[in-house]
């Protein structure tokens, strides 16, 4: 394989990367996203917390995810006592999913300098550069959308079976079973919190590639 085929595939995979890695912080930090789902889910009849409550304990939990703050210890009044909000295992969880959001932004943040990179290089050493760009575009987003609609349809056959795979490939415990009858967090952030969220993002994915999908193809049979 060449070096200029070599760079073309690389254009596509650091490409799919920001847009991925994108479309999930768009999704996992959109505070409207929550208050939407605290509210259709009835979350605050599940927790007998109200919706300012719930708020703020979210919002503590996406700064902490979000890597601006060390601790997750949220703390609520109760009966005139200062207690923790999230319990021990749900805290514990919650570090391994801060290592999988950081790792995802720093991934993204590495690939767009090299995607420049790699745009640098190809605009000088191949001449026909914005055609095979074109060509890459439209088969990265080819690709893709095969990808994801064939999630899609495993998630709509069973989403709970792959969750649970999604768990178990990228976590090396067992913290996140949480028991939803005592943990707040599984109270406030149900499996259908997780679908919605897991199709916002695949739409706003798919917005992207056939954004830029389109335009490949556009340019390429205008050439």
């Amino acid at each position: 394989m060449g070096i200029k085929r070599l760079s073309y595939i690389l254009i596509g995979i650091t490409l799919s990367l920001i847009m991925l890695f994108t479309a999930v912080d768009l999704v996992a930090f959109n505070r409207a996203h929550y208050l939407e789902s605290f509210i259709k889910h009835q979350i605050p009849q599940v927790t007998g917390r109200n919706i300012e409550d719930l708020q703020y304990f979210m919002e503590d939990l996406l700064t902490y995810l979000k890597d601006d703050r060390e601790l997750l210890d949220t703390v609520e009044i109760v009966n005139g006592e200062e207690i923790q909000v999230f319990g021990e295992r749900a805290v514990l969880h919650m570090v391994d999913v801060k290592v999988l959001f950081v790792r995802g932004r720093w991934i993204r943040n590495v690939s767009i300098p090299i995607l420049i990179l790699l745009l640098f290089y190809l605009m000088k050493k191949d001449r026909g550069w914005k055609k095979s760009l074109a060509k890459t575009l439209y088969y990265t987003t080819a690709i893709n959308v095969m990808l994801l609609l064939t999630l899609f349809i495993l998630m709509q056959i069973d989403f709970y079976k792959y969750f649970t795979y999604f768990h178990l490939i990228f976590f090396d415990n067992d913290l996140w079973i949480l028991d939803p009858s005592k943990e707040i967090l599984i109270q406030m952030l149900p499996e259908e919190f997780f679908f919605e969220s897991a199709i916002k993002i695949i739409a706003i994915y798919m917005l992207s590639l056939f954004t830029l999908g389109g335009i490949g193809y556009w340019y390429y049979k205008k050439r």
